[in-house]
């Protein structure tokens, strides 16, 4: 059986692309697809840039003498498959720039732009915005042009949310910490539980982001496992453990069996005396005081591991035994996935 994208354009995504495009349009007054020539691209100088290569390195090459000689030397070899891709086929997918003057500045599609330079193209297909759009619109049309691309790093993809979730909050007069996971799944069209492990990831310690910068970590859900850890010996084992190579399902036991050793004695005696007979299941009982309810499932979210659960007990509907009763279902199988 194939396995299920994670990732898809979803019809929230695809109704924000449109609006974006419509208001874009009803601001500048057009937006056309056309074929313009390369040299008149240019970077914007506003707008943060993942690669050290410039336009100009690949007109003139690569002076030895530049402190980003490697750099951009690595760079210039992983855009030759592209490139030969490029002049096979031409551009799939149009750049996205906006005018600038007599210039066009890139909003999204710089590495296309260098690769059909090395490919020996001097005009490439564009879409283009007769002015710059707001921040906002240019990093969820940056985010679009970037979900198919299978090389971009986990720090590439959290640098870009990042520009979107501060913009959004600032819109919204909020701190980025408060946008919540649905504000963010529906932002860039992904399923709640991947929302989950990016805002996990977003508001992970310095240590950890250090980890992704540096490409030794590299896989979100990971990522989110480590940062939902509280225990600092725990999560160093765990990362350890990661760096060495252990698949998702490894780490999550070994942060389990960590937080139990590391129970007081009182705590592990006391549950040694009430071994007995062992049981198939367990009966949780049943309560007809919703209070109740809502005091066990808070008790729970405090756990650590299960802190980004706490986005789906903001949704609960307090006034209904439904509601509260498919979330704590929710939360158990969590909880087992957890401890499987």
């Amino acid at each position: 059986m194939a396995k299920k994208k994670v990732f898809q354009i979803s019809d929230a995504l695809t109704e924000g692309l449109e609006e974006t495009i419509t208001a874009a349009h009803n601001y500048t007054g057009e937006l056309r697809v056309d074929v313009i020539p390369i040299k008149r691209i240019e970077v914007d100088p506003e707008n943060p840039r993942d690669l050290a290569l410039k336009m100009d390195d690949l007109y003139h090459g690569i002076d030895e003498s530049d402190p980003l000689y490697e750099r951009k030397s690595d760079e210039l070899r992983n855009l030759q498959t592209l490139a030969n891709s490029i002049r096979d086929q031409g551009i799939i997918n149009p750049i996205v720039v906006y005018k600038f003057g007599e210039k066009y500045r890139l909003v999204a599609g710089e590495r296309r732009t260098l690769a059909s330079l090395l490919a020996g193209r001097s005009e490439i297909q564009a879409k283009i915005l007769d002015s710059k759009p707001n921040e906002l619109k240019i990093s969820l049309l940056q985010w679009i042009e970037n979900v198919e691309r299978t090389d971009l790093s986990l720090w590439e993809r959290l640098r870009n949310l990042e520009k979107i979730v501060q913009t959004h909050a600032v819109k919204k007069g909020m701190l980025s910490e408060q946008v919540t996971v649905t504000e963010l799944s529906n932002l860039i069209g992904c399923t709640k539980p991947h929302a989950m492990n990016y805002k996990a990831v977003l508001l992970a310690d310095h240590e950890l982001k250090e980890l992704i910068r540096d490409n030794k970590i590299r896989n979100l859900e990971k990522a989110a496992l480590i940062s939902g850890i509280q225990s600092a010996s725990v999560k160093a084992h765990v990362i350890d453990a990661c760096l060495a190579g252990a698949v998702l399902k490894k780490l999550k036991v070994i942060a389990t069996q960590d937080v139990q050793k590391s129970k007081p004695v009182h705590v592990k005696k006391q549950l040694l005396l009430q071994r007995g007979r062992q049981a198939t299941a367990v009966n949780l009982g049943v309560t007809k005081n919703l209070k109740v309810a809502k005091t066990i499932i808070d008790s729970l979210i405090k756990q650590s591991e299960l802190s980004y659960f706490s986005e789906h007990v903001s949704e609960i509907d307090w006034d209904s035994y439904k509601s509260v009763t498919e979330t704590f279902k929710r939360l158990l199988q969590k909880l087992e996935e957890l401890h499987a």
